[in-house]
């Protein structure tokens, strides 16, 4: 009996013993310096598409070289969506060519316990995000254990903040590797632009911003943002941006894009510059042969081969939304050919769905449906949440938005096909200017189906270029039309149709994606021609695409601006 309760006190102590010793090793995570020298780095951003493997490695250690953590959270997107749980890790240890990396069974028993995560193993099977990335954590971090987290692209905010709070209070002394591939699919320029804007809301901060990057895991890079901000590193360090097309000298190839950067309490060597960027797209109209065809399959099988990526990661995504949008569901009237348009309601979340952030109502359709169509038009944009402007006669106030940002902008629609008070547009714009903001004129102008601007289009861009006006791109010939600088300023007179039923010639079947990027000293614009397979938009490639441009402007012999690629050039302001 004596040797029983002996027995039975041992285990009680052990059993005491390996609690505490557990609860004071949980403790030693939080509360022990994870940095040996005087700087802070607690996330590193690194891609796990292996073109960038050579880099990712410097990254990681030169990381290493200056923070000593007692764990390594990584994270990456769930690419298979495997798993019942939106945010899932696992106990298992991983086999590398090098060894074998251990898993912080602690830590991920206690991320499991708190109710942010489930385990499961067989969620990881494949997972290139973790295991692309287990070599060099192997090599350059070999000692320390790892808490393995993937994360389904469906994963709320409010969860995402759960997961910050857990590694904030339960592993403050961690580093958290985020392993993310930025921009997909889109060719080199677009890719550019996408990332400017990633980079940018990282480098302020900008959760929101944040939220709609471009990227294979917005939510792997909010979480990384708010670790950085918890732990008072605001400081973003850009260490490598590229993508396989620039790479490989592909300028028409999808691509894959990656940033490798970390976040620091010390000041990084070099500021990104501050940015402000956009697309923009020419004229949609999902009225007459555009719903016949598609109102069975829904429209948004119209972008199958466009894809909802193209408008995602931009200040500005814009288009010229050529009609008015019912309240009810419409007439399939498509063998009428009428030039009175109302679109199904369903264009509203067609319009998320491609990630447009904001629509010009300036022109001539816009009225189609009276005042009636027109109110509830901005009425199911604005619960969209999707920014207007411009009136289909007239100028005024509600014809200009602004786009707050570190460079900001006014963009200012205006339909000149019916009178306008030119001295009050005229007014505005040298009133946004003198604010400092940079001024986009999105005007309705020339001649229907003139592949070249006319004397008034071009007498109306001089006009408010000498008012202000630092870029201007037009709509309503729907066909592209010619581009020239005037003043220093460009001027793109059409883009053309974006989505359209105009199938009577090749013209009207093709349009112009305009990206960019503007910074204090600089405009970069890429031309991104298009054309429609029965109203389905895709990008042009090759020597269509180079022709294309070619009838826009000679990028190659025109003066007034620095060719960057085959589609792209920049304009110093």
């Amino acid at each position: 009996m004596k040797k029983i309760v002996a027995f039975g006190v041992v285990a009680i102590v052990a059993i005491a013993l390996f609690y505490y010793v557990r609860s004071d090793y949980n403790r030693s995570i939080n509360e022990e310096a994870a940095i040996t020298g005087e700087e802070n780095i607690p996330v590193v951003i690194v891609p796990h598409f292996n073109f960038a493997e050579e880099e990712r490695h410097k990254v990681l250690s030169d990381v290493e070289s200056r923070v000593k953590p007692k764990a390594i959270v990584l994270v990456s997107v769930n690419h298979f969506g495997t798993g019942n749980s939106e945010i899932i890790t696992t106990q298992k240890n991983w086999q590398v060519k090098g060894g074998e990396i251990h898993s912080e069974k602690n830590l991920e028993e206690n991320l499991v316990a708190s109710g942010v995560a489930v385990d499961d193993e067989m969620a990881f099977v494949n997972e290139h995000g973790i295991t692309n990335i287990l070599s060099d954590i192997e090599d350059i971090f070999s000692t320390i254990p790892i808490v393995p987290i993937i994360i389904k692209d469906t994963t709320s905010r409010e969860k995402i903040d759960q997961l910050a709070d857990w590694v904030d209070t339960e592993c403050s002394n961690c580093l958290t590797i985020a392993s993310v591939d930025f921009s997909h699919y889109q060719p080199s320029a677009l890719a550019k632009v996408h990332d400017q804007f990633s980079i940018q809301a990282l480098s302020n901060l900008d959760h929101d911003k944040i939220w709609l990057s471009e990227t294979d895991s917005p939510q792997t890079l909010y979480l990384s943002a708010k670790i950085a901000g918890r732990n008072n590193t605001k400081n973003f360090h850009l260490v490598y941006n590229n993508n396989s097309g620039e790479a490989n000298k592909k300028d028409d190839a999808e691509t894959t894009s990656v940033v490798l950067g970390y976040y620091s309490d010390k000041n990084p060597e070099a500021i990104v510059e501050p940015s402000t960027s956009f697309v923009i797209a020419g004229d949609a109209m999902f009225d007459r042969n555009v719903w016949h065809n598609y109102q069975a399959k829904g429209l948004n099988a119209i972008f199958d081969n466009f894809g909802t990526r193209v408008f995602r990661g931009a200040d500005l995504a814009l288009l010229n939304l050529e009609g008015p949008i019912s309240s009810t569901e419409i007439d399939d009237d498509w063998q009428s050919g009428s030039m009175v348009f109302n679109f199904p309601p369903a264009t509203t979340s067609t319009l998320k769905y491609l990630n447009i952030n904001a629509v010009s109502l300036a022109n001539n359709h816009t009225a189609n449906a009276g005042s009636i169509g027109l109110s509830n038009t901005k009425a199911v944009l604005s619960s969209a949440g999707i920014k207007y402007f411009g009136k289909p006669y007239g100028y005024d106030e509600s014809s200009m938005i602004r786009i707050e940002g570190v460079i900001p902008l006014s963009v200012i629609g205006i339909m000149t096909l019916s009178d306008f008070d030119e001295s009050a547009l005229e007014a505005k714009i040298s009133v946004e200017k003198a604010e400092g903001r940079t001024v986009i004129v999105f005007p309705h102008w020339g001649t229907e189906y003139a592949p070249k601007h006319s004397a008034s289009q071009k007498s109306m861009a001089k006009e408010w270029i000498a008012a202000g006006a630092d870029i201007i791109v037009g709509s309503h010939p729907h066909v592209t039309q010619d581009f020239e600088i005037i003043d220093g300023k460009p001027v793109v007179y059409s883009l053309g149709n974006f989505v359209f039923d105009q199938f009577f010639s090749t013209e009207t079947q093709e349009g112009l994606v305009l990206a960019g990027v503007i910074t204090k000293d600089k405009i970069t614009l890429s031309f991104l021609p298009t054309k429609e397979k029965l109203v389905r938009p895709e990008f042009m490639t090759g020597s269509v695409k180079t022709g294309k441009i070619k009838s826009i402007f000679d990028i190659d012999f025109e003066d007034g601006f620095f060719k960057v690629s085959s589609d792209t050039i920049e304009i110093a302001r």
